[in-house]
């Protein structure tokens, strides 16, 4: 087993030495550093083109069925396994490398619970269960976490009841936020990679409808998903940017992104609401790997499953706030030039 390093910038890399980059890539797509490989599917990765997958645990997956010297030849001579980040499909992918014969036995889980973590989609409970359990550790030793993470996650992969156990409050959280979502109002709006849920009207003293990410991309159906929750004194409302439009995806064409600054801008005038105001439309920026635009107070975290404390109520209605987002979504869609006119060389009932 190659020692593991942990490096959140290209300055903490061993100098020198080379290294197996995974599940991440350094600014400006930076190249193993003195030889080495990347296995990863982060923008800007130098994975190579036969082992690229939509997660880095699929791309651990295809390295390891290589035979050992076609491994050895893609190492390049990689001294270390260098990490920039802490997450659950690094760790899956880790898992596969340095506990391979584990791993096969539980591929299928591992893939999961991977696509859990970057994806928020919940293939199975087991696997949520899992990746909850992997977000649930903390750590300023970051090498220290990283092996109490694989450990955690052998003795978790080996029993769904374990993995039950260590993750119950998520798991029922998660249960909750499902049924709420099939209590509401649904629009598939397929060709928008869009899924789109309002609420029943909410009584003035019940919590906000505020589904978690992993209850609303359970199924991987869409990249966008935008949430409105309807109350006497206004509208709640969140609208999330996928990681399938981020993450150098290859079974699927990613999406292109609407401008949420753009869109923020619209829905304040429309509001007649500042950045200042207390509550107000807010936005984050779009180059991240899963931002959202909400109506509320500021300091959202990044990546947050649920934004109730955060989320204020607006004036607009569920159709108003829908008509604008569904505009900024189409807004980006590449369309085809069409001016109804043949070219002087072109046959138009040509077949």
């Amino acid at each position: 087993m190659l020692p593991i390093h942990f490096a959140a910038r290209p300055s903490e890399l061993p100098k020198g030495v080379p290294a197996l980059i995974l599940d991440g890539a350094f600014p400006a797509g930076l190249p193993a550093p003195g030889g080495g490989l990347h296995l990863a599917h982060w923008p800007g990765n130098h994975t190579p083109d036969e082992l690229r997958r939509d997660l880095s645990t699929e791309i651990a997956f295809a390295f390891l069925a290589l035979s050992e010297g076609e491994r050895d030849a893609l190492l390049n001579g990689a001294e270390v396994i260098a990490l920039n980040h802490y997450d659950t499909d690094g760790i899956c992918a880790l898992f596969v490398l340095v506990r391979p014969d584990e791993a096969l036995e539980r591929r299928e889980l591992l893939v999961e619970t991977a696509a859990s973590g970057d994806f928020h989609e919940v293939r199975s409970e087991h696997a949520f269960c899992i990746d909850a359990a992997l977000r649930g550790l903390h750590g300023t030793d970051k090498v220290a976490l990283v092996h109490e993470a694989l450990e955690l996650l052998g003795a978790l992969l080996a029993s769904a009841h374990a993995a039950r156990d260590r993750a119950a409050a998520d798991l029922e959280r998660y249960q909750q936020d499902r049924a709420a979502l099939g209590a509401a109002l649904f629009d598939d709006l397929i060709y928008l990679d869009m899924a789109l849920w309002t609420s029943p009207l909410r009584g003035s003293g019940t919590p906000p409808f505020d589904p978690g990410r992993h209850a609303f991309f359970a199924d991987g159906r869409a990249d966008r998903a935008l949430l409105l929750g309807q109350t006497p004194g206004g509208t709640t409302a969140r609208f999330v940017i996928g990681t399938r439009s981020f993450f150098d995806v290859v079974t699927t064409k990613p999406s292109p992104r609407p401008d949420l600054e753009a869109l923020c801008k619209k829905l304040n005038e429309a509001e007649g609401t500042a950045d200042a105001d207390a509550a107000a439309w807010r936005y984050q920026d779009v180059r991240g790997a899963s931002p959202e635009l909400w109506f509320g107070k500021e300091g959202l975290p990044l990546y947050a499953e649920h934004a109730g404390e955060f989320l204020g109520k607006s004036r607009l209605t569920p159709e108003e706030i829908k008509g604008f987002c569904i505009d900024a979504v189409r807004d980006t869609w590449p369309l085809p030039h069409d001016d109804d006119e043949a070219d002087e060389d072109e046959d138009i009932f040509a077949v």
